[in-house]
């Protein structure tokens, strides 16, 4: 067994000299046939002879550039990462080819870029009160779990609709990105560290849990992040701030670990943003001890996966006032069917019953019939948490138009020469950077006000209707760059077409924009001096 590794190793070594080999020009000039055909790309030397056969956009088209640099016309029609699928082609490297060899994708992608608006801006040599080392260290890692551990998984679930794994739910509770996704608080002590202990719990703000979000999105693959812990994110805040000592003791832990889930259960086909309309039931049973529920519940995100349902259910008189909070666990009376949206079913996202499904009254959230409050109160985080998603998906969705409008070349000349193209741009890098101030002041506000009160909400949903509303101009004017490409699943324009296609979601779920900006300007005139005169 020695002498085969000892084998293994001298081949994988012996390939590794082959492929970085230095190829003059006049050797490559010899490859210029349809049965012996080499290309360049960035410097390296692929040899396509057999692979030409099988070239998914046909045989002729790629054989036209054998003994040729096809770099510029490559990168007009294929994403980086295309290389590294066909690492295997590589003959070495053009002697005097300018500067390294290209990183791979899969590596590049774990880098802060260097793209102008691409990162935020205290990424890239601006100054900013709010982050400090401790959050550009927990930034790095959280991008090596999500664009590297995690990004195969998520292509392949996102594209095929399938469930996350929970080998992957587990080693996010590992890392402590579960719990951090929750924001600050005595669970964050729960996972053995954080990310390998670059943040303490005790020194872990908002300001962390915003990097935290804002890297689980790098995946651009919207429907397998709220699969694999958005939807956590949302109903297990209501445990942990309103949850009696048992489910914190015995119930939370394994959620923040990973080896099961939460879902927040509100929305009905009978009450959206009107949560006070709901119609799901809970009725005491003879004995006084159970409650029997019944009814049912719509577009609940992650409901598929989930283990426990944070349920809003009517107990009382009709309106606010007759609302509770219950944690009911999944059984034979809580059933779930996929509902198909915008976005991949790998989310998870479900219609369900409750059918004479027997609650134990030690299961009630809070007090009877006061469950309209801890409805209001969690908003709060679940609606920053989505301004900050949406914020990070745009500034994304951006970097990839400014690429693609640098890279393109229309009549002669690249793309971004075009004036118009060089005011979407503007209108893009503007709209996301005054929402990432804007909700930079909101947070250092929850630091410092607490997260709960009503300004402090009624200034969240502001920038939540200003940040869906932004998201709008960016998916518009990042289209219209890519053109076809930015309507086409695959290849370039990949990512403007999944944000193009689901980002109007935002803009509905956690309370749509007409409601959000309603409650700003409700909020605002509470606020209106009595005397203020004109």
């Amino acid at each position: 067994s020695l002498l085969l590794s000892s084998v293994s190793t001298a081949l994988r070594f012996f390939s590794l000299l082959v492929a970085m080999a230095s190829i003059t020009k006049e050797e490559f000039a010899k490859h210029n046939k349809a049965d012996d055909a080499w290309i360049i790309v960035d410097g390296d030397v692929y040899d396509v002879t057999k692979f030409a056969g099988v070239h998914p956009g046909g045989t002729q088209i790629l054989l036209e550039y054998a003994g040729k640099d096809a770099t510029e016309d490559f990168y007009a029609l294929h994403r980086l990462e295309v290389l590294d699928k066909y690492q295997r082609l590589k003959k070495g490297r053009l002697e005097g080819a300018p500067g390294p060899a290209p990183k791979k994708a899969s590596e590049a992608i774990q880098d802060f870029s260097k793209v102008p608006f691409a990162e935020p801006a205290y990424l890239q040599g601006f100054k900013s009160p709010y982050f400090n080392e401790t959050h550009i260290k927990l930034r790095q890692e959280a991008r090596k779990f999500f664009c590297g551990e995690s990004m195969e998984e998520a292509l392949e679930c996102e594209q095929k609709s399938t469930a996350p794994s929970k080998e992957m739910r587990k080693r996010m509770g590992e890392l402590g990105l579960i719990a951090m996704v929750q924001g600050p608080g005595p669970h964050l002590k729960i996972p053995k560290s954080l990310c390998g202990g670059v943040v303490k719990p005790e020194e872990f703000t908002y300001f962390h849990e915003m990097v935290v979000q804002e890297e689980r999105c790098r995946t651009m693959c919207p429907g397998y992040e709220d699969g694999l812990d958005g939807a956590v994110s949302i109903g297990l805040p209501v445990l942990l701030k309103y949850g009696s000592d048992w489910m914190k003791n015995e119930v939370v832990p394994p959620i923040i670990m990973g080896d099961v889930t939460c879902v927040l259960s509100i929305t009905e086909a009978f009450a959206g943003s009107d949560v006070a309309g709901l119609r799901t039931t809970a009725v005491l049973d003879s004995t006084g001890e159970n409650y029997i529920v019944n009814g049912t519940k719509k577009w609940i995100t992650g409901g598929m996966y989930a283990d426990w349902f944070v349920t809003a259910v009517r107990t009382g008189k009709a309106g606010a006032g007759g609302i509770s909070m219950m944690l009911i666990p999944r059984s034979e009376a809580v059933q779930t069917k996929i509902m198909k949206s915008k976005y991949s079913s790998a989310a998870g996202t479900a219609y369900v019953t409750y059918e004479n499904c027997i609650v134990p009254k030690k299961y009630l959230i809070g007090t009877e019939n006061k469950g309209f409050q801890i409805i209001m109160s969690n908003f709060n985080h679940e609606r920053w948490m989505i301004t900050v998603v949406c914020i990070a998906r745009a500034r994304i969705c951006t970097e990839e138009t400014f690429k693609w409008a640098m890279q393109r070349k229309v009549f002669g000349k690249p793309l971004i020469e075009q004036p118009v193209i060089r005011e979407k741009l503007a209108q893009m890098f503007a709209g996301v950077e005054t929402c990432t101030q804007m909700l930079y002041d909101i947070t250092y506000n929850m630091i410092s006000m607490g997260s709960q009160g009503a300004d402090v909400g009624a200034r969240i949903a502001l920038l939540k209707y200003q940040s869906t509303r932004m998201n709008h101009l960016v998916a518009d004017n990042a289209v219209q760059v890519l053109g076809g490409r930015g309507v086409t699943q695959t290849g370039m324009g990949r990512v403007v077409e999944v944000f193009s296609r689901m980002y109007k979601i935002p803009a509905v779920y956690g309370g749509s924009e007409e409601i959000m900006a309603d409650l700003a300007v409700r909020t605002a005139i509470k606020g209106y001096p009595k005397h203020a005169r004109l």
